[in-house]
């Protein structure tokens, strides 16, 4: 199909971008054909195993909606990322300012928590994804953005949907080599077909509406030379993905035929056994195999059991898994949902979290808040904070309710037994021991000192009013004055 560009678009520059277009596909071509390709090229893997060298957005597209580790891989990262939510809030403001005010009524009022998880996920399917922003202006989809005062809605779009149609080939401006218009597909067969197959991704058909990037957030994730392209996350696993599914797809056809392997008729070559006999013989094995017959007359017949061919997928599947987990930085037991083991499950979730954290910072603030709330200042959706914002996110290592409970108990023991052992505080001064294992800070020590003391105080003061008392009550019984 031939490329559609804005009106106003000179021959010399479509003819630019078209060369540009063709000398990209060229240099894929090239790169696919070279994949799988050993002994000089005398050997061609990819051909012998049946792996793609080509691999098309419909390729992940359907993988993703059919195959359960393919989704899993896909949305692992983008479910942790979001799971807790950020706190955005305008600096050095104590009180809720116009900005925060602004901010926590636009999440609410468009959902917008749901569509960057969306848009996440998409971005992850294929090269990339876009918010297509809704404001209230008068302008087209196509102008940029002029005048608004509010945002109408956020749409999610996947690659699959989207055809960019033209780029800024300005080296001098910010925006160089990054996208001017978009052309996007807003209505489609997929939507409307129960059906999830490769050709419906790729006869993609409906309302076509050209949209100016100033109503764009472009969100590309795993991007290298540019930023507009990224790596889908299927991608470096797809080859293992299809093992997975010839190995999973082959134990249930191999259980499936080991069930009943069948049975092998023998007859004696000294019967007489005539045309007729053989017939009815034929009509009852079919009743016996598709029918509720469970007796069969084999007069003059051997019948064998043929010993089932059954070998355990385990060992194949764990090993795929582990190639999966290695590449993606996904533990296994992270996307299998196992939990043998309880330290190496431990251990497993405190790496995962760490990586997610680092995920949280370097993608989702860098390149889906900070840019989408950035855009809506520019533009005046949302008020210009006086000292700038801040985007806090919660602690994902910190501990739930019952292991807060176990660590306060551990160390609560420990403690008594450091107490209770003689010559301990010799060894190990309270001080030292508070702050090394504890972690308590020099000011909380000093204040656990001073409510210490008075705590003796205290308890000396009763104890010489007790003393007292006790004394008193020792000389009246005597017969003294007090």
């Amino acid at each position: 199909m031939r490329t559609k560009f804005p009106m106003g678009t000179n021959n010399k520059a479509i003819v630019k971008r078209q060369v540009v277009a063709l000398s990209q596909l060229v240099s894929r071509a090239s790169l696919a054909s070279a994949m799988g390709k050993t002994y000089g090229g005398q050997r061609d893997t990819y051909t012998a195993l049946g792996y793609k060298k080509t691999l098309q957005f419909s390729d992940y597209a359907v993988r993703y909606l059919r195959q359960d580790i393919a989704k899993r891989i896909v949305d692992a990262p983008v479910d942790s990322t979001w799971r807790k939510k950020p706190e955005i809030k305008e600096k050095g403001e104590k009180d809720a300012t116009a900005f925060d005010e602004a901010w926590e009524e636009l999440v609410k009022a468009k959902r917008l928590w749901n569509k960057f998880i969306r848009v996440d996920k998409l971005a992850g399917i294929g090269r990339y994804a876009i918010l297509v922003l809704g404001f209230d202006d008068d302008q087209e989809l196509s102008q940029p953005v002029e005048g608004a005062t509010e945002l109408l809605y956020a749409q999610p779009y996947s690659e699959g949907s989207i055809l960019i149609t033209q780029y800024d080939e300005d080296v001098k401006s910010e925006r160089f080599g990054k996208p001017l218009m978009y052309k996007i597909t807003m209505l489609d067969t997929v939507t409307t077909s129960s059906s999830v197959t490769r050709e419906a991704y790729t006869t993609r058909s409906g309302l076509g509406k050209e949209v100016h990037w100033t109503r764009v957030l472009h969100v590309a994730d795993g991007a290298l030379e540019q930023d507009v392209y990224g790596i889908p996350r299927l991608e470096d696993v797809y080859n293992r993905l299809e093992n997975l599914e010839i190995v999973v797809g082959g134990a249930a056809e191999m259980f499936w035929r080991g069930a009943f392997p069948g049975l092998a008729f023998e007859a004696d070559p000294e019967a007489d056994i005539g045309d007729q006999d053989m017939s009815d013989l034929q009509e009852e094995i079919e009743e016996y195999i598709h029918g509720l017959r469970r007796y069969m007359r084999v007069q003059g017949v051997k019948v064998n059991s043929l010993t089932p061919q059954v070998a355990d997928p385990k060992g194949t599947v764990e090993v795929i898994l582990q190639m999966i987990s290695a590449a993606r930085g996904i533990p296994v037991r992270i996307l299998t949902g196992s939990e043998r083991g309880e330290l190496a499950s431990s251990q497993d979730e405190s790496n995962w979290l760490s990586r997610i954290a680092e995920r949280r910072e370097d993608f989702a603030e860098a390149f889906v808040l900070r840019p989408f709330i950035d855009h809506l200042i520019d533009i005046g959706v949302l008020p210009d904070p006086v000292e700038g914002y801040e985007i806090l996110w919660g602690d994902l290592l910190s501990l739930s309710e019952k292991e807060q409970a176990e660590v306060t108990k551990i160390k609560t023991e420990a403690l008594a037994t450091y107490t209770n052992a003689v010559g301990a505080d010799l060894i190990i001064p309270p001080e030292v021991y508070l702050k090394r294992f504890f972690g308590f800070t020099n000011d909380e020590i000093e204040q656990m000192q001073e409510e210490i003391g008075i705590i003796f105080d205290r308890a000396k003061e009763e104890q010489d009013l007790i003393n007292e008392e006790e004394e008193a009550a020792r000389l009246e019984r005597a017969g003294a004055p007090a």
